[in-house]
């Protein structure tokens, strides 16, 4: 270090103190100033995702008109996994991280039963044990793979049903258009910028 200053140099240091009201500063260079130019493209790609899921939720939830009793049975289930997820996450429990992943898959599935023959249901409860496999991975250190086997046997005879009811399902109407709209926009959205 030179001992020697200049009148720049305590001018410098002058001018830093006022302006942090006295606390350190770090010195930014001009590279750091400079923040980078999305594509113009991305922004097309959004605006398009952000079509296509409104549509598909427009058509979806015009398709469900009177279900009332289904849609309360599956909220009721939700409110019941919450419970379970809520003291699961706070007092950091595996153990009830089981019973809310498997309500709230089965929530899901029980909402839109009427909808799909039964289907939902089964691919519901194989969501409920797929999360209960992850997030037990992720927030909870656990490596096991228990809840595979269930996911993986409840998705196969879902996907059995799934192909034996599939001309009673579109006889009643276009009931997939609105979900794989909904799906081609969030593979637009989020996929497409995350594989990028």
């Amino acid at each position: 270090m030179n001992p020697n200053y200049s009148e720049q140099d305590t001018e410098r240091a002058r001018q830093a103190e006022r302006s942090s009201a006295g606390l350190q500063t770090q010195q930014l260079s001009a590279a750091s100033y400079t923040t980078p130019a999305r594509p113009l493209a991305n922004n097309r790609n959004n605006t398009l995702a952000l079509g296509l899921i409104a549509v598909g939720m427009l058509l979806f939830l015009g398709r469900l008109g009177p279900l009332h009793v289904e849609y309360e049975g599956g909220m009721v289930l939700l409110t019941i996994a919450s419970c379970f997820l809520f003291f699961s996450f706070w007092k950091r429990i595996y153990g009830l991280l089981i019973p809310g992943g498997i309500l709230a898959g089965l929530s899901m599935g029980v909402a839109f039963a009427d909808m799909t023959n039964g289907v939902s249901v089964l691919w519901g409860l194989a969501l409920g044990f797929m999360a209960v496999l992850f997030g037990g991975r992720i927030l909870f250190n656990k490596q096991s793979a228990w809840p595979a086997i269930p996911a993986v046997v409840l998705f196969a005879i879902g996907t059995i049903v799934a192909v034996a009811s599939l001309p009673g399902l579109f006889a009643g109407g276009l009931v997939w258009l609105p979900l794989l709209l909904i799906g081609a926009g969030l593979y637009l959205g989020w996929g497409r910028s995350r594989l990028a």
